[in-house]
């Protein structure tokens, strides 16, 4: 701690030694004679602590955590008011507020425990030498000294402790959350990583791959001696899964970023660059950053202090890093890449294929992709030759030698070798005309309600199935690349919140997401996935697939295509997915993704609520982008200074025919207001059953029974309650049964 002026109510407590003896008396802050300082009006709002009252001739030692005051010249203060406090002269950390929400003229501070002044003689403290705390680094690590925490139990959690050495704080935020157990990929990649290793791990979606790298960097930052360089920098391809694996973090490391907020950063476009710069300069914080590339190759090059401190990192890891090293997102992350080698001064070593980076490398995914990196190869990636005997990961391994430098071969760890797809989920398929993917969307929502993420290949596809589903009366949101980042947040936060409600009352919710939302998002619940359009990939179908299943639930995956889309894409992706002796030989792929059932009837009565409630839609969008247009050419002929010619857009032709389309979907008020009248009276008209019409207490079902005793369907009148996930797997196991010899 640097020696100079104790300043109350402010800045980072500081203390000038007063001369004289070497020994001082514990003082309570609150006897102290501070004085006032002003504050200058030209001071903006700068994040930081000022207005603060200061004095000399006090110290101030960091005990347990706790700062305690020292006084030599008993002119500073009031002896006697002091004398029934001195044992309760230590102030506990976690009585200050965080720096942006205290207010000047304040400071909280909480009494400690008198036994604490036994830990420390003040007799041993030298408040004479000015050397021996000066400069801006701590002495002592607050989370070193977090390893003994008094009066907590110490969680009892055989199954992580037998295979690896994890301290009481790591254990404490496992507890917490109630992993009582590493799954697979942690087992293999944790005690690698705690040994130094470079990591190279695949696993299935929802396995665990965050904190398989996050508890080793969690380890090391306790354990970190001084200084207020970041540890760890974590690359992630969207903003959300940045979001996701910094609250995934926060959650581990609770009883840390308790003390210390910023202990764990997010820097990712969409949020304010100056915010981010403050909290970067704290002092002490933000130890661990999850960055998106580009916002952060933003960030050190409007800075370059930025780039020494995070020269001097850690560790380095990528999440998905398929996804990161698609055309695009890795030309960003070679640049960080090079700004961080050349302030470190790494050259790469001579006639060998790693350098001595000084940072340990992680590198997980659920896949690793050799499409992609053939692709990457006919660009700035160099081509490799498979050698004898090489795997998948391998070959991976290969092409990302190239462009990173590890500093030993990495340890490759393949949690998933044989399915890319889970077990846990069950996949279907849902063949339809193109022009009924909405009326079976609604179907399948309507007899199978839950919380269920649909994914679409195009953002006005996402934003007319969610005008659609919700005036179907169904709660619908949606998230995209062309949203803000804080809509997008705001919509997940919705969705999450409402999904919670509709749980007990039995009804869907549902998330329409463009493949930004596929990689990585961690959504808790999520018993379907439903695929609006055929994914462009097998990889995208993976990462689709994976936001069900998570931990360890079950899940429904099921693809909405055409009779032509069956026999063409979809057979391409079904034949990728089965490589690498996922399937049995010869077995065909339709019979690995069987149709999925449905019932005609039940589909007749929806499909003019369906017809009318997509006219509406289309409507809804059309008049929303129209007036996005005019009030866009308005804005743009404003700033130009010159006059709006109302024909001016019919000049060209790419602007005239979009118009003329949208134009062409707009309904008049009239014909809108009479298709809503109508819609309405449709869905308060109940579904029933086979049509049927005759008395509730007749047949092989007593509706009337059902509806006293609140038992079967709550949308279907005459329907059994049934759950996609379990009529998946009586057809799986009918079709095993007609099979067998």
């Amino acid at each position: 701690m640097k020696t100079g002026s104790v300043k109350r109510k402010g800045q980072n407590l500081t203390s000038k030694a007063p001369g004289g003896s070497k020994h001082a008396i514990p003082v309570n802050p609150e006897t102290l004679k501070w004085k006032p300082v002003e504050i200058p009006d030209t001071l903006d709002d700068f994040e930081g602590l000022y207005g603060v009252e200061e004095i000399d001739g006090v110290s101030v030692k960091i005990i347990d955590g706790k700062a305690q005051f020292f006084a030599k010249d008993g002119s500073k203060i009031d002896l006697d008011a002091n004398r029934s406090v001195e044992a309760e002269s230590m102030v506990d950390f976690k009585g200050f507020k965080n720096m942006d929400d205290m207010e000047d003229g304040e400071l909280e501070a909480d009494a400690g425990s008198k036994d604490n002044l036994d830990e420390t003689d003040p007799s041993d403290i030298n408040v004479d030498d000015d050397n021996k705390d000066s400069g801006d680094e701590l002495k002592e690590n607050v989370f070193a000294l977090a390893h003994d925490i008094p009066n907590i139990e110490h969680p009892t959690l055989p199954e992580w402790t037998e295979k690896m050495n994890l301290s009481t704080i790591t254990l404490l935020g496992l507890a917490k959350q109630g992993f009582t157990k590493p799954t697979e990929i942690q087992s293999m990649a944790i005690p690698r990583a705690l040994d130094g290793k470079d990591i190279m791990g695949k696993a299935s979606t929802g396995s665990g791959k965050t904190l398989a790298y996050g508890i080793p960097i969690f380890e090391a930052l306790l354990n970190q001696k001084s200084g207020d360089d970041p540890i760890a920098l974590i690359f992630t391809p969207t903003r959300e899964l940045a979001h996701q694996v910094t609250q995934h973090l926060e959650k581990l490391a609770y009883i840390a970023t308790e003390k210390s907020p910023h202990l764990i950063t997010s820097l990712t476009g969409g949020l304010a660059i100056q915010k981010q710069e403050r909290i970067l300069k704290y002092k002490g914080g933000s130890k661990i950053v999850v960055a998106t590339p580009g916002r952060f190759l933003e960030l050190i090059e409007r800075d370059a202090n930025l780039i020494k401190r995070f020269a001097q990192i850690s560790f380095l890891v990528l999440d998905e890093a398929d996804r990161l090293l698609q055309d695009g997102h890795f030309d960003e992350f070679e640049k960080i890449l090079r700004h961080l080698r050349n302030e470190r001064k790494i050259k790469k070593k001579f006639k060998s294929e790693y350098a001595n980076s000084g940072w340990q490398t992680m590198i997980f995914s659920a896949t690793f992709s050799l499409d992609l990196f053939n692709k990457l190869s006919a660009g700035s990636w160099k081509k490799t030759k498979p050698g004898e005997g090489d795997n998948e990961m391998e070959l991976a391994l290969k092409h990302l030698m190239t462009k990173i430098h590890f500093k030993s071969k990495p340890e490759i760890i393949d949690a998933n070798p044989k399915f890319k797809i889970t077990s846990k989920i069950k996949e279907s398929l849902i063949e339809c005309l193109p022009t009924e993917r909405d009326l079976y969307t609604y179907y399948f929502n309507t007899v199978y309600p839950g919380t269920t993420l649909v994914f679409c290949n195009a953002i006005d596809s996402v934003k007319k199935l969610n005008a659609y589903l919700n005036l179907l009366g169904i709660n619908s949101y949606q998230i995209h690349s062309s949203m803000t980042q804080k809509n997008r947040l705001a919509s997940l936060e919705k969705f999450q919140k409402q999904a919670r409600k509709n749980q007990a009352l039995d009804k869907s919710t549902i998330l329409i997401a463009s493949d930004v939302a596929a990689r990585g998002l961690d959504i808790p619940g999520v018993q379907h996935v439903l695929h609006y359009h055929l994914p462009r990939t097998a990889d995208v179908y993976i990462h689709r697939s994976g936001r069900t299943a998570r931990a360890e639930n079950e899940g429904v995956s099921v693809t909405i295509c055409s009779p032509d889309e069956a026999i063409g894409p979809l057979r391409k992706l079904r034949k990728a997915l089965a490589s690498q002796g996922g399937f049995e030989k010869g077995k065909k792929w339709q019979k690995d993704v069987p149709l999925f059932p449905v019932e005609p009837d039940i589909v007749s009565q929806l499909r003019e609520r369906s017809r009318i409630a997509n006219e509406l839609a289309e409507d809804e969008i059309a008049t929303r982008s129209l007036s996005k247009d005019d009030n866009w050419m308005k804005k743009a002929a404003e700033d130009l200074g010159v006059e709006l010619d109302s024909d001016d857009d019919s000049k060209d032709v790419f602007l005239a025919k979009n118009k003329a389309k949208k134009l062409g979907k707009k309904l008049d008020k009239s014909r809108a207001h009479a298709l809503r009248y109508e819609l309405k009276l449709l869905l308060d008209k109940p579904i029933r059953k086979d049509l049927r019409k005759s008395y509730l207490t007749g047949g092989l079902v007593n509706l009337a029974d059902h509806l006293v005793k609140k038992r079967g369907h709550a949308s279907i009148i005459g329907h059994e309650k049934v759950d996609a996930l379990n009529l998946l797997k009586k057809k799986n196991k009918k079709q095993k049964h007609s099979t067998s010899p």
